[in-house]
């Protein structure tokens, strides 16, 4: 069996054949499939209409059982807490079979606008605070999140509506993935990026700002 595989979807998603990954090309593009003991994913690499072949469409599937909102509590109130603090913090998921989800501070050097940190094993999900600035996800993040595991920032935590952006990464692929398919129970007021509409802080009237 290969480390990499390199397959066709020609009568849809086909059988998995590499051992860490495969290429799949489909009807709607090229994507990378994967798959750990937490996660089946299939995240796209190039989008792209190829005639002639089905579409097979994104995924992101948690074989567990998803987050309960007890820890998206925890989550969220060590970000706050570092937050005041001034520094931003990283914080790791981990699941096993006898003893469910943890979360957990892994060991990090933090500063107002950073975290050094060696990446944790065996984890389903790793989420980071940027304090005031919005949930976004930046070129160094991009950068040091290669596994294949759920990642997530939070953002704007001194305002009334702050902010969550969650993702899948393969292996620095990366698909979006709404709040809702990675935790149980209510988020509160976080707006989820890229998924909730942004709302203007002050409604503006008709015709307001149009010169006459």
């Amino acid at each position: 069996m290969p480390l990499v595989d390199y397959l066709v979807a020609r009568e849809g998603p086909p059988v998995r054949r590499g051992q860490a990954y495969d290429y799949v090309l489909a009807g709607d593009g090229l994507y990378l499939v994967a798959e750990n003991r937490y996660l089946e994913v299939r995240v796209p690499v190039a989008t792209v209409p190829v005639r002639g072949l089905p579409p097979i469409y994104p995924c992101c599937v948690l074989r567990v059982e998803r987050l309960p909102r007890e820890l998206w509590d925890g989550i969220v109130t060590a970000a706050r807490l570092w937050s005041l603090c001034g520094h931003e913090v990283l914080l790791a998921v981990t699941f096993t079979e006898s003893s469910g989800y943890r979360l957990f501070l892994p060991e990090q050097v933090v500063g107002p606008e950073s975290v050094f940190y060696r990446p944790p094993s065996h984890v389903v999900l790793q989420i980071h605070s940027h304090r005031h600035y919005p949930a976004r996800f930046s070129p160094t993040d991009d950068a040091d999140e290669q596994g294949l595991c759920l990642y997530g920032v939070l953002g704007r935590l001194d305002s009334d509506r702050p902010e969550v952006a969650l993702r899948v990464g393969a292996y620095g692929h990366f698909l979006p993935v709404p709040w809702d398919s990675v935790f149980e129970g209510d988020r509160g007021p976080f707006r989820v990026a890229n998924f909730d509409p942004i709302e203007d802080e002050e409604p503006r009237e008709v015709g307001d700002g149009i010169p006459d």
